[in-house]
Formats: C-alpha cells, structure tokens, sequence
C-alpha cells in the first residue's frame, strides 16, 4: 500500500480501536445523537481541529481555502437500534457491539483522517469537508446529510460517505419510501363484543396480502414490514394497529406503482365502523452516477492501492442526498464486519487498517495537496 507521503504516518490499529470503543460506548439511537455529536467534536477541539456543530446538528470541519468548490466526506454517527450503552468486547480478532462497523468504522476513520490532513501542514488544492452527520438511520431519513447538502449546495462539487462494506462502491442510490399506515375501530371486550373488527387482525391480514404482491426482480424491488404496535390488553379488541413499511427500488416510477399497490390493500380492507391510515414518514430520494464517472475512478484506483478489487453496488445511503440534488456522490466502507442493526454487531478491526489506507489514498486522489 502507497501511503501519501504528504500525510502524517498512519494511526496505529491499537488508537483506531480505543477511539472505536470510546465512540461506540457513547449511546446514539435514531433522532437521539446528541451525546455522541458532542463526543466527537470534543474530541476533534481535543485535537486542535476547528470542529463546529451546524443547524442541522452534524459536526462539521472545513479544510483549505482555495476558491473552488469542495469535496465532502460524510460519516453518519447515529446507531440503527436503541440498545442503551453499548460495552464493546474484544474477542478473536473482533470488536463486538452494536454500531461497532455500523457506522463507528466510519466515523473512527474519518475523524483520524481529519487529524492526519490538518495536521498535515499543507493546503489542498480543493477544500475538504469533514462531516459526521445525524439522521441516516431509522426514521432520520437524511437529515443530517440533508441538512449539509442544502446549506452547501453552491459549494460542493461531490459528496463520498464513508459506511458499509470495505471494497464496495455504492454509485447508484436506491430511493425508498417510508410508510406509516393501520387502522382504527371501536374496539370492545374480547367475550361480549366478539365478532366487532378487530384493527390488529385487520393488519395481519393486510401484511398477509403484502407478503403476496408481486414484486420485479429487474428493477429490483422490496419490501418489509419492520415494526408492529397495537392492542391494549389481551382480552380487549384491539381499537388500533399499525405498522410501519419500508418500500424500496432502483427505479423510482415502480416505488411509486408499489407505494399505490400498499394503500389500496389497506383501503381495501377498512369498511365502516373501520377507518385507515397510511402516511409517508420518510423518502429518500434516488439517483445514480456514471460507473465511469471520476469519483468512481478515484474510488476504486484507492482500493487497488490496498490490494481490493471494487465492487461497484447500489444501495441506500447518505450519498442520496447529494444525488437527489444533483450533486455526484458515492459510498464507499472502510471496514469489515457481520450482523449490522443487530446487537450481536461486530467489526474485523484489522480491515481498520485497510479502510484507513483506502480513506487516505481518496483523499490524496480528491484534495491533491500543494
């Protein structure tokens, strides 16, 4: 592997990994990262580094000057589940705990990243944002990377978020829709009032209908109902139900036929005294980049420096709130890992050194420093 020779040496595995647990021991459950943004810029400040927290409540740091428009690196801090304070435990190679490699990899890279670049001493011919951002998972839906976007607009020639699988590039953001939708009924006691509709066998029944819909292989197409809530008491008829859907494509004009398909079978069931709802709680735009295009040739010129052949994927990251507005952006991991949005989560924290050697070859590809 060819480390710039601008950069400071390489930190070692021993920092990456206690800097990882320190972070992943700081609770950050969607909509509720505040502890952890707080984490990080301490750190960063700790550092020498100008961190700063934005509107939106990302940490945000600015290196170089040159008037051009910049690059940004993105790492989202939040943890997919709230699981309280996480203790990570090393074992056999691995560091167990839940946002471990989702997306602590990420955020421990980039933060040394930063530290190595201004530490560095030189002037990047693009400047470089480094951006730890809330809100990518859950019900986030972008906001922090949103946030950034918006407020950056004018200025940001390309976006690459660091999370994922080491040796994957994300060009193609895959749109998604987040549906809220149940039902409600006059409910009543589960012996004198039987045979009243009950709102949660009314939503098994439309999951069940869910589960039959016909879905498209090419353009890929999916499904899942992640929550379910409902009822009062076991021998009460349940008054209310719902549950809460995730709808995703590669081709936005599908997510939308799939998103009708949903309400009608839930339209379809509710008959008086039955009422319905089905609201959008969340929509990710979608959007692609050439496989050709230059950030795609930086990224995967990158890997090859550690030895990683790329693969070139599609997903749903924070990328697609730099593509939904027209801006090219991609994702890239920087670690390897197992059982992500579960607590069983796990990272190899060797791959740490791998995914810090392939976040310093884009950087040295991106910011050509004089």
């Amino acid at each position: 592997m060819a480390w710039p020779a601008w950069l400071p040496a390489a930190s070692p595995l021993t920092d990456l990994v206690r800097d990882l647990s320190a972070l992943v021991a700081v609770p950050a459950p969607p909509l509720r990262e505040e502890g952890r943004v707080q984490a990080i810029r301490d750190w960063l400040t700790a550092c020498g580094l100008p961190a700063q927290i934005d509107p939106t409540g990302n940490v945000v740091l600015r290196w170089g000057t040159a008037r051009r428009r910049a690059m940004a690196f993105l790492a989202h801090v939040d943890t997919a589940l709230d699981v309280g304070v996480v203790k990570p435990r090393l074992a056999d190679g691995r560091l167990y705990g839940h946002g471990t490699a989702d997306n602590g990899s990420g955020l421990v890279v980039l933060s040394h990243l930063a530290v190595l670049a201004f530490r560095s001493g030189r002037e990047p011919r693009r400047p470089i944002y480094f951006v730890f951002n809330v809100g990518e998972e859950g019900l986030g839906d972008l906001r922090g990377a949103r946030g950034f976007v918006a407020e950056h607009k004018s200025d940001l020639e390309g976006v690459v978020a660091l999370d994922g699988r080491l040796g994957d590039i994300v060009y193609q953001g895959i749109a998604s829709r987040r549906l809220d939708a149940g039902f409600e009924t006059t409910g009543g006691h589960s012996w004198s009032d039987f045979g009243s509709p009950s709102a949660i066998h009314l939503l098994g029944q439309a999951i069940a209908r869910l589960g039959d819909l016909s879905l498209p292989h090419t353009p890929r197409t999916t499904l899942n109902v992640g929550i379910i809530e409902g009822g009062s008491a076991v021998n009460a008829i349940a008054r209310d139900a719902h549950c809460l859907i995730d709808l995703r494509s590669e081709d936005v004009r599908v997510l939308r036929r799939l998103e009708k398909d949903v309400r009608v079978v839930f339209q379809d069931l509710a008959r008086m005294p039955v009422k319905f709802h089905c609201q959008c709680i969340g929509d990710r735009p979608g959007g692609t980049v050439d496989r050709d295009h230059p950030l795609v040739h930086d990224a995967t010129w990158a890997l090859a420096n550690i030895g990683l052949a790329a693969n070139l994927t599609a997903g749903s990251t924070d990328a697609n709130a730099a593509l939904g507005q027209g801006i090219p952006g991609i994702c890239c991991g920087v670690g390897r890992g197992g059982f992500a949005h579960t607590p069983d989560e796990w990272l190899d924290v060797a791959s740490l050194a791998d995914g810090m050697g392939f976040a310093a070859g884009l950087l040295d590809r991106l910011a050509q420093p004089v």
